[in-house]
């Protein structure tokens, strides 16, 4: 397994890096202490996981993202950081970002967030996902689902088995129904929605209340 982790901050990546460590016996971790430097080492190497922080030199985080994804589609982001209010995890969502785990954040629920986010899933802290009101006065709301938005009982089911962090394999072993099937019915969410990953369809339907 390959991390690229970016953060200027040498403290804080030296302590990621015993968490990280406890992921994989076989786990191997670049770092880099800025923006030109993440991007640089996504055109020059394949990575499994880009774990980055948002204030760092030479980047805007939401573009960083954006060209990471660009060099890379598949790449899953997660955002590390300080700044956790609603409206700067969307922007990132909406960027292009996997996951957002708040820096306050323990040990055990960073562990947590990456393997579900390794494994497939989404990670929001519990403030994002419980945040509906927050989140519809929010001007700086980046995802937005019309209002006649309508899913079929079977894309409902598969959108909340999304919400609960699970792989598209996990998804179809609940529903009994085969991988393509689910890949099918998530492409039509995400076209039901006008969102483009599965991090944005977990926080569109969060903030919509859709999983009502």
């Amino acid at each position: 397994m390959k991390i690229l982790l970016a953060d200027d901050h040498v403290l804080f990546r030296s302590g990621m890096r015993y968490i990280l460590a406890d992921l994989d016996s076989d786990v191997t971790i670049q770092e880099v202490g800025s923006g030109d430097d993440l991007l640089r080492a996504a055109r020059e190497c394949s990575y499994d996981l880009v774990l980055m922080d948002m204030l760092m030199p030479g980047m805007n985080q939401c573009d960083v993202i954006t060209t990471l994804k660009d060099v890379q589609p598949e790449l899953p982001v997660i955002i590390v950081s300080m700044l956790d209010s609603p409206s700067i995890i969307r922007s990132t969502v909406a960027a292009g970002a996997s996951g957002f785990i708040p820096k306050t954040s323990t040990s055990e629920i960073m562990t947590e967030a990456i393997r579900l986010v390794l494994a497939g899933g989404v990670y929001l802290p519990p403030s994002v996902l419980g945040s509906h009101e927050e989140g519809r006065h929010d001007e700086d709301v980046t995802i937005s689902v019309p209002l006649d938005a309508h899913l079929t009982r079977q894309q409902r089911a598969v959108l909340a088995e999304l919400s609960l962090g699970k792989s598209n394999k996990e998804i179809a072993q609940s529903l009994a129904i085969s991988e393509a099937t689910v890949k099918v019915h998530l492409a039509a969410i995400m076209r039901t929605l006008k969102v483009r990953n599965r991090t944005q369809v977990v926080l569109a339907a969060k903030q919509h209340n859709l999983l009502a």
